[in-house]
């Protein structure tokens, strides 16, 4: 059985998938069988794929289109290797990646998921500053920003099985942290490496750029609901419903001071106590509470409704009771 079982989710990629699938072959590691899941594509991606002479190529096709959480799930039932790494579509490996990840995980059995950096490319250049370390991982995840890049990571599938892991099929865009946080829950830990082992492809068409920002914001209230309780024991029902407005884009929450106010009493609730059980740091759970009001601070400060008399107020509302 081969070391490492590679997953390449894709539908409709026909564009980039050559040279995502030729950066693959080209890595040092050669221990891996790729699934290629192909979530019945109508751009000849099923055709581009089928021209690779590979024998470490298994190639699957759903009759119909399922979904990209869905397509995970049925790849990590295939799979036979121990660790599984995930790539995407339009993304690219670089040579160095899995052999490097797989040596990290060799070498730190304690670490469930390992991670790099992002190298940008096409329409944007830049390499990102993901943190290193388990603590501040989890504590990202509260801000749902800067924790994990998704398709730079390498993880050990028998935890996954071990727990019934899965990827929510109601989530939709970001099924990749519902599936790290119950990653968390259930005891994983989590690293990124320093160097930049994924290049990632910036293009009108992905995900991000195109997504309905309604299906986006339930799929984030899902998760939040249920992990804002648990990572700010002090919150109360109302409070967290509050909370969620803050990942939202700031003209998509109620325009008010008086919601300001109420934004401020709820982070007040959640700075007071930080439940630290599954590993994250207590002082960065905090910052990203404070950088998400910030940023809705900022929002509403251009817009005229927060002037620098209210602030001062605001402020003294975050401090310690």
């Amino acid at each position: 059985m081969p070391l490492l079982s590679v997953v390449l989710p894709t539908f409709n990629s026909g564009e980039f998938l050559i040279e995502t699938l030729q950066s693959l072959q080209a890595q040092t590691f050669t221990d891996f069988e790729l699934l290629v899941m192909d979530d019945a594509s109508t751009d000849g991606t099923w055709e581009r794929v089928a021209a690779f002479d590979d024998p470490r190529i298994r190639r699957h096709r759903n009759a119909c289109n399922v979904g990209l959480p869905a397509n995970m799930n049925l790849a990590m039932a295939m799979a036979r290797g121990t660790y599984l790494a995930r790539v995407d579509h339009d993304d690219c490996a670089t040579p160095e990646r899995f052999a490097k990840q797989v040596a990290f995980l060799q070498s730190n059995p304690s670490v469930t998921v390992v991670g790099s950096q992002l190298e940008h490319f096409q329409d944007q250049a830049g390499v990102t500053g993901l943190p290193l370390d388990d603590a501040t991982i989890k504590a990202r995840m509260v801000e749902g920003y800067d924790y994990l890049a998704n398709q730079s990571t390498t993880g050990r599938l028998d935890f996954y099985r071990a727990h019934g892991l899965q990827f929510d099929p109601n989530l939709y865009a970001v099924d990749d942290l519902g599936f790290w946080v119950d990653c968390m829950l259930h005891g994983a830990r989590f690293a990124n490496l320093p160097e930049p082992l994924t290049r990632y492809r910036i293009h009108p068409g992905m995900t991000s750029r195109t997504l309905p920002r309604d299906r986006l914001y339930a799929s984030k209230d899902r998760i939040y609901r249920r992990l804002l309780p648990l990572v700010f024991p002090r919150l109360r029902g109302r409070e967290c419903e509050q909370l969620l407005t803050l990942y939202r884009n700031p003209g998509d929450m109620p325009q008010t001071l008086a919601h300001l106010v109420d934004l401020h009493r709820a982070a007040h609730s959640a700075l007071s106590e930080v439940d630290t059980r599954w590993g994250q740091s207590a002082g960065e759970c905090q910052q990203s509470i404070l950088n998400l009001l910030n940023h809705a601070r900022h929002a509403f400060q251009m817009q005229g409704i927060l002037r620098p008399e209210h602030a001062t107020v605001l402020n003294l509302i975050l401090q310690p009771s």
